[in-house]
């Protein structure tokens, strides 16, 4: 494995996992308000994008992050509907 490959790996899970505190934040607080709509639905669709487009062309390390990524921030916009609601 190259250096690149380990950069690009390392990347993509620093990427992957800079959701999860804001996740935990809202699960424990259960405050939205600050986190905008637009930010969340902007990242879906540009993750959503980004992860066919590596599928597609066979970029393992970039497909599979962007895929968990799409579902951190699918499940974050779930979280900002629940308890806007409350």
């Amino acid at each position: 494995m190259h250096i690149t490959d380990v950069l690009g790996w390392t990347g993509c899970t620093f990427l992957t996992v800079n959701i999860i505190p804001q996740i935990y934040k809202i699960r424990i607080t259960k405050k939205v308000e600050d986190v905008s709509t637009t930010f969340i639905i902007i990242n879906i669709s540009g993750l959503v994008m980004y992860s066919i487009y590596a599928w597609y062309n066979n970029i393992l390390h970039i497909a599979i992050s962007t895929t968990i990524s799409s579902i951190f921030s699918i499940y974050l916009l779930f979280l900002k509907c629940i308890y806007t609601l409350d």
